[in-house]
């Protein structure tokens, strides 16, 4: 398991040129669909939402290196300001020297929590819930019920397929859990859920409680070792099994792991599936950081890693990259009637929902702020649908329409984005495949 020290050298990179705060920062001359979202604009959650510098990625990184160097003590009140972050990842894209940022604030929260603070309240409750061999959840629901949704045989170990359901899909939005299955099957894919299926950690690791990650990582490696695919629905557990789990396990990944929109592409693109149900909406697409952004990044660094010349390969990686952020509006574009209006900040660029990292939990004001700041986006384009593929973006999406809505009944004032209807994609797929 790495530590902020190993990465010291990574951190050195950083210049404090603060390009990590922006989005767009290398196309400054893009136009948006309005004066709102034209030129180059800021793109960092908590730097918007709290303005300080400390806030920003790039006072993390000087945080970072003070901790190294011994300058700054741990306390409360750093740990606080270091929490505030969705580890987006949107300083990462913009970074020109390839700074691992996330992994960096990652880390630095854990050194401070590994250096007697205790986790902020509402983090250290999920760390223990997660913990808790009876719940194994954030949700403080029963483990025995893990699985209660499914309608079908679970624990089938002689499948070649397990369905990952994640905490979420699980306990909170069953119905996105439910469509997933319905497409496997449809696929004709053979696959199983299981019931001791445990968190996939995600939320305990962004939040610096490292030792309780290794142990449900563990847990999970060991329980589906045999199969030869994981499928997921929820783009944190996606993301954390396959950049996060063979980063701090040291080994390679025992199976292969897909989210289910990747694997609808890959049918598409061998010619295997065509949808011939129209879907005629306005759509505009919101990238999940965590299976697009996160993962697109982790391909570009895989690529970089086995290169002799960055200079030559450091197009290869881009161009793999894109390619990733291309595959949900591949699978968009397949969907008969379906009008794609993009954002102005899309792909790597694209703004965060505001949930991730542990901000929903502990700074909820935030993640609302920041859901909102991406309606109004969303809405310039004159989409009638949000649609995403990331159960925690879908509820944090709603509870900012729900919260425009009640404000635009107060004021009487029209609220850009409170009209929006918020779709998972996987809810479509599953109605329009046949």
């Amino acid at each position: 398991m790495t530590s902020l020290e190993d990465l010291r050298k990574i951190n050195a990179r950083c210049i404090h040129c603060r390009a990590c705060q922006y989005a767009y920062s290398g196309e400054p001359d893009r136009q948006g669909e309005t004066e709102e979202y034209t030129g180059m604009l800021q793109g960092c959650p908590a730097g918007i939402y709290f303005g300080w510098e400390g806030y920003f990625n790039s006072g993390k990184q000087w945080m970072a290196r003070a901790w190294l160097n011994g300058e700054i003590e741990p306390s409360q009140e750093l740990l606080e300001v270091v929490e505030a972050c969705t580890t987006c990842g949107m300083c990462e894209t913009q970074c020109p020297n390839y700074i691992e940022t996330v992994h960096v604030t990652e880390e630095l929260r854990a050194a401070i929590i590994e250096a007697g603070v205790e986790p902020l309240p509402r983090h250290k409750v999920i760390g223990e819930r997660v913990k808790d061999e009876k719940l194994r959840n954030p949700y403080n629901e029963a483990r025995e019920e893990r699985t209660a949704w499914f309608e079908g045989p679970a624990d089938r170990f002689d499948a070649k397929v397990a369905y990952f359901v994640g905490c979420t899909g699980a306990y909170r939005q069953q119905h996105i859990a439910k469509r997933t299955a319905s497409i496997l099957k449809k696929l004709g894919i053979d696959f199983t859920v299981l019931s001791q299926e445990v968190c996939c950690g995600s939320p305990i690791l962004r939040t610096g409680q490292k030792e309780i990650f290794r142990e449900v990582m563990e847990k999970n490696l060991e329980l589906f070792k045999d199969f030869d695919m994981l499928v997921f629905s929820c783009a944190g557990c996606y993301k954390t099994f396959r950049n996060d789990y063979p980063r701090i396990s040291g080994k390679p990944l025992p199976f292969k792991v897909r989210h289910t929109v990747e694997l609808v592409y890959d049918l598409i693109q061998e010619g295997k599936l065509t949808i011939n149900k129209e879907y005629a909406k306005k759509v505009t697409w919101h990238d999940p950081c965590h299976s697009v952004r996160h993962v697109g990044l982790a391909i570009e660094k895989e690529i970089l890693a086995k290169s002799d010349n960055w200079l030559m390969d450091s197009r290869k990686a881009e161009k793999a990259k894109e390619e990733h952020f291309e595959i949900p509006r591949v699978v968009l574009r397949n969907i008969p009637g379906l009008e794609l209006h993009e954002m102005y900040r899309i792909k790597g660029d694209s703004f965060c929902c505001g949930a991730g990292g542990g901000v929903k939990t502990q700074f909820p004001d935030m993640a609302l702020a920041t859901a909102k700041e991406r309606l109004r986006e969303a809405a310039s384009t004159g989409a009638e649908i949000l649609m995403t593929s990331c159960p925690f973006c879908v509820t944090n999406f709603n509870d900012a329409v729900k919260a425009l809505q009640e404000e635009q009944s107060t004021t009487g004032e029209k609220k850009p984005g409170a009209d929006l209807k918020v779709v998972e994609l996987l809810e479509v797929l599953d109605e329009l495949i046949e």
